[in-house]
């Protein structure tokens, strides 16, 4: 049986909007989750970049919210969290979270990070490579499987953008990135990046909320779920620009917000999450 940590978590008013558990609370959560794994079963994130010169990037992440908790319904809830190495090639570490409620299991998030051997300089910089040997050696077989976890991100805006006409015209929204968005080696710390789209939602939905009754749902509900991938991390005072649309999708909304840099430099975006509501 795969192993597992557990623990508890005290809640308080600033994990949450009026309606959910706040997205970057949650981001916040599941790495802290994810480290204390590692903690109990590998070896602590100290440990792996500072001995075994390992770095590991977050590439791909989902988030379900399931059944409801907000701030009023619970004093503390329980999470659970496991992972496994995932690639023909042992290339990514999957970690899988669950926050649960009185009412049940209220999130549900995946991450898929990929390791780096780190060069051994302040930044932290390295390439891609398969967990070292001694390391793989400590996953038992049920936590080893050969096949690759797929982002679900790049179908998902392919369909959304092929579908209906958006519901709105495209929106920008300008980003700095500055320390308190960042983590030890000035790179940004990647769940920052889920509050700058909840941002560029919430603007988008100021603009043209008046024209568009339907895209009001937006701020008086709660999210559905959230698809991210990324492609490339933003670091201490880059220029970023949030580029948003806004689609029908299913029963409900989405909204697509791709984090590019603010002059384009050739290397693409830094990110893409898909909200859905």
């Amino acid at each position: 049986m795969p192993r597992r940590s557990a623990f508890e978590l005290v809640l308080d008013a600033s994990l949450f909007t009026p309606v959910q558990l706040q997205p970057v609370a949650v981001g916040r959560l599941g790495f802290q989750a994810g480290t204390r794994w590692l903690r109990d079963h590998v070896a602590s994130h100290r440990t792996l970049v500072t001995e075994h010169k390992v770095g590991l990037v977050l590439w791909s992440w989902q988030l379900e919210y399931l059944e409801p908790l907000r701030f009023e319904d619970a004093d503390q809830v329980d999470v659970e969290v496991t992972g496994r190495v995932r690639g023909p090639r042992a290339s990514q570490l999957e970690v899988a979270m669950t926050v649960t409620g009185p009412a049940g299991v209220a999130v549900r998030t995946t991450a898929a990070s990929v390791p780096l051997r780190l060069s051994g300089d302040r930044a932290l910089s390295g390439a891609p490579a398969r967990l070292p040997e001694d390391l793989l050696a400590g996953f038992p077989e049920d936590e080893v499987e050969r096949s690759s976890h797929l982002s679900r991100v790049p179908g998902l805006t392919a369909a959304l953008e092929r579908a209906d006409e958006p519901l709105g015209p495209p929106e920008s929204l300008p980003v700095r990135i500055h320390r308190h968005h960042c983590e030890v080696a000035d790179q940004w710390y990647w769940a920052e990046s889920l509050g700058f789209a909840g941002s560029a939602r919430e603007e988008y939905v100021r603009k043209h909320g008046r024209t568009s009754p339907v895209l009001r749902r937006a701020l008086s509900g709660g999210l559905h779920r959230l698809d991210v991938t990324w492609l490339r991390a933003g670091q201490l005072w880059d220029d970023l620009v949030v580029r948003t649309t806004a689609h029908r999708h299913e029963d409900g909304l989405a909204f697509v917000h791709r984090l590019d840099p603010a002059e384009p430099d050739g290397g693409g975006s830094y990110a893409v999450v898909v909200e859905q509501i």
